[in-house]
C-alpha cells in the first residue's frame, strides 16, 4: 500500500480537496521551521535575553515606565534549559516573539525611545526572526507529540509533560491555533479536541461580554463547517485514483487519515499494526513476547586494527536477522561537541526525495535541520570515518558525507528506508556508486524523553543514548533492499537530539566478526 502525497490532476470536483490540502504541498507555506532545530531555539533565547537587557537599561533611565514594556519584561522567565528541554515553553517563546513583541514596538513610538528601538531592531536583525508560520509549526509539533505519546489536551494546556512544568499555561487562543493547525494537516479528531478545549476556556470567563458571546457562537458555527469539510475531503480522497495517491507519497500525511482513505483495501490492516507498533515503541513499550529476544547478547568485537585487539568495541546484538547492533562508548564527549560545533552554522531545513515526482522538498514527514560535513573538514571527522572502518569492515572512501541532524520541538522522521532499491528504480547516484549497503548512526547526546529509533516491522526500538552508535545492513545478500529495515525517528518529547549518520556503499578490507562474551558474565 502506498503513502499519500499531495498533488494535482484530480477531476474538477476534487479542487476543494486540493485547497484544503494545500498546506501540505510545500512544508514551508504555512508551517515555518525555526522551531525544528534546538540550536536555532537556543539562539533565539540568547537574543531574547539581549533584548530584555536593553529594555531593562532603558527603564532605569526613564521615570515613567511604559506599561507595555514593563509587562513584556515581567512575562519573560526561564533560561536556555527551560526553552530547549520543554516543547510547550518553546511554543510560548515563539508566541512571544511573533505576537506580544509588537505591543512593545507600539509603545516605543515616542521620540525619546528612538535609540532603544534602533538597538532592539539591530538585535533582531542579527538572528533568524520567527514569523507567524514558525508559531504555527511549533503548534502542530505539540499536536504531533500529543498524538504519538498519548498526552491529554488538559496536560498540555496546564504545561505538564512527563513530570516537567512549563513556565506558563496555554490560553484559549493557543487552543484554537492548535485546532486549526491540526485541521489543516488532516488530524481531524485532534482538531476537534483542541477547539472544544478552547471553547471551554473561553466560556469559563463568566460573565461573558457581548463580544465574547459572539465569538463563542462564531467558533461553534465554524466547527459545524469543519465537520462537513472533513466528510467531503475524506470522500474525495477515497475516490481519487492511484496517480493522485502517488503524488502524496512522503509528505507526512497522518496515518489516521490514511487509514480512512484506504479503509477496506488490501494491506490496510498491516498498516494499522505497524502504526500501532510505531507509537508503542516510541513510548518505550515492548510489542513482542520476551521469548523473541532469547539468544540476543552483549559482547566484544575486535574489528580490524591492532589497537582494538586490546580495546575491543562493546557491542549489543539488538536483532539477529536483519542484523541490528548497538556499539556502546564509541564516541567521546569532545568528539560529539566538535561535530556539533562544525555542523551548527551549516544547519538547514531537512528535505525528502520523492521517487514518484523525483523532487527534493520539505515535508511534514521529516521535521528537523541537517548539515553535511566531510572528510578533511575537521580532524574529528577523519577519526570517526577511520573508526567506522574498524567497526564494520566497510570502506568510507565511497561513503556519503557525514550527515548531522538536530531535532527540535517534535523533531522526527516518519517510517522510511535508507536504501534506494536501485534494482527497481533508476537513480543517478554519482559520485557514490551503488546502493546504500549499510547505515551507521551515532547518538551524540542523551534525549530526556522520546527520540528513539524504532523498527516497527521488527518490533525493535533503540533509545538515543550519548556516545553509542546503531548499525544495520540495508540490503540483502542478493543486493535487493531489505524492507524489514523500515525505521523511524520518534518525535523528541523533552530535550534535544543530535545524531550523525553515515551511509556506506561497499566492503573494504576483509572483515572478521570476532566476538566474545563479556568475561565477567
Amino acid at each position: 500500500m502506498k503513502e499519500l502525497e499531495v498533488g494535482v490532476g484530480m477531476r474538477e470536483c476534487v479542487v476543494v480537496l486540493v485547497v484544503v490540502l494545500a498546506v501540505q504541498v510545500d512544508g514551508g507555506l504555512c508551517l515555518g521551521d525555526v522551531h525544528t532545530s534546538v540550536a536555532t531555539v537556543a539562539q533565539l533565547v540568547q537574543a531574547e535575553h539581549d533584548v530584555v537587557a536593553a529594555l531593562q537599561q532603558y527603564l532605569t533611565t526613564e521615570h515613567h515606565r511604559l506599561h507595555a514594556i514593563a509587562q513584556y519584561i515581567e512575562n519573560w522567565r526561564g533560561g536556555n534549559a527551560d526553552y530547549i528541554h520543554n516543547p510547550i515553553n518553546s511554543y510560548l517563546l515563539l508566541r512571544r516573539l511573533t505576537q506580544e513583541y509588537n505591543a512593545v514596538l507600539d509603545a516605543l513610538t515616542h521620540t525619546h525611545t528612538a535609540d532603544l528601538r534602533n538597538n532592539l531592531t539591530a538585535l533582531r536583525e542579527s538572528m533568524e526572526v520567527p514569523v507567524e508560520a514558525d508559531l504555527n509549526g511549533a503548534a502542530y509539533s505539540l499536536v504531533r507529540l500529543q498524538d504519538v505519546y498519548n498526552l491529554t489536551v488538559d496536560d498540555l494546556v496546564h504545561g505538564h509533560i512527563r513530570g516537567t512544568q512549563a513556565l506558563q499555561v496555554l490560553t484559549a487562543d493557543d487552543c484554537f491555533r492548535m485546532g486549526q493547525q491540526s485541521f489543516n494537516n488532516l488530524e481531524f479528531d485532534l482538531s476537534e479536541q483542541w477547539y472544544q478545549k478552547g471553547l471551554e476556556l473561553l466560556q469559563a470567563r463568566q460573565p461573558l461580554t457581548h463580544r465574547e458571546k459572539n465569538r463563542v457562537e462564531s467558533i461553534s458555527r465554524q466547527q459545524e463547517h469543519r465537520t462537513m469539510m472533513r466528510t467531503l475531503v475524506t470522500k474525495m480522497a477515497r475516490e481519487s485514483d492511484d496517480k493522485v495517491h502517488d503524488q502524496f507519497s512522503g509528505l507526512g500525511i497522518p496515518s489516521s487519515f490514511q487509514r480512512q482513505i484506504y479503509e477496506g483495501q488490501d494491506g490496510v490492516d498491516q498498516v494499522k499494526v505497524l502504526d500501532d507498533r510505531y507509537r508503542r515503541l516510541c513510548r518505550g513499550e515492548r510489542v513482542l513476547p520476551v521469548e523473541v529476544y532469547t539468544g540476543l547478547k552483549c559482547g566484544y568485537v575486535f574489528g580490524n586494527s591492532g589497537f582494538h585487539r586490546l580495546m575491543p568495541f562493546k557491542v549489543e546484538l539488538v536483532w539477529a536477522d536483519p542484523i541490528l547492533v548497538v556499539y556502546h562508548d564509541v564516541l567521546t564527549v569532545r568528539e560529539a561537541e566538535a561535530v556539533r560545533k562544525l555542523a551548527t552554522p551549516r544547519l538547514a531545513t531537512t528535505q525528502v526525495h520523492s521517487f514518484t515526482t523525483h523532487k527534493i522538498r520539505k515535508s511534514l514527514a521529516r521535521v528537523g535541520k541537517t548539515a553535511w560535513v566531510r572528510r578533511g573538514d575537521e580532524r574529528t571527522v577523519d577519526k570517526l570515518l577511520s573508526r567506522i572502518e574498524d567497526m564494520t569492515g566497510l570502506t568510507t572512501t565511497t561513503a556519503e558525507d557525514l550527515h548531522v541532524l538536530n531535532y527540535g520541538i517534535g523533531g522526527h522522521y516518519d517510517a522510511h528506508v535508507d536504501f534506494f532499491d536501485l534494482q527497481e528504480k533508476s537513480l543517478d547516484k554519482t559520485p557514490h556508486q551503488g546502493d546504500r549497503l549499510a547505515t551507521m548512526l551515532f547518538y551524540m547526546n542523551d534525549v530526556e524523553a522520546g527520540g528513539s529509533t524504532v523498527f516497527p516491522m521488527l518490533g525493535v526500538g533503540v533509545e538515543a543514548r550519548a556516545r553509542s552508535a546503531l548499525f544495520w545492513f540495508n540490503l540483502k545478500r542478493n543486493g535487493s533492499g531489505d524492507y524489514r529495515t523500515v525505521h523511524a525517528a520518534c518525535p523528541v518529547l523533552l530535550g534535544e537530539k543530535w545524531i550523525a549518520n553515515l551511509w556506506l556503499h561497499e566492503w573494504g578490507q576483509e572483515f572478521r566478526w570476532s566476538c566474545t562474551r563479556n568475561p565477567e558474565e
